[in-house]
């Protein structure tokens, strides 16, 4: 699969979103970039409380700065 971004602002922009909505087995138009796939797996992802607690853990080791998030 590929992502590509198409000023639809612009005539030849437009032109080509027409065209793929013609082929709707072969590309999907997606409005929101909110949909876009995550470069990252969903089972590699972790969660705010333990990226705080990272993030405060490696500024201390660091910079010797103690911060609360």
């Amino acid at each position: 699969m590929t992502t590509v971004i198409i000023d639809n602002n612009s005539r030849t922009g437009r032109r080509l979103l027409k065209d793929i909505a013609r082929h709707p087995r072969v590309a999907r138009i997606v409005n929101d970039l909110d949909n876009t796939p995550s470069p990252i797996p969903e089972e590699e992802l972790i969660s705010l409380e333990e990226f705080k607690k990272h993030f405060e853990d490696a500024i201390y080791e660091n910079l010797g700065l103690k911060i609360i998030l």
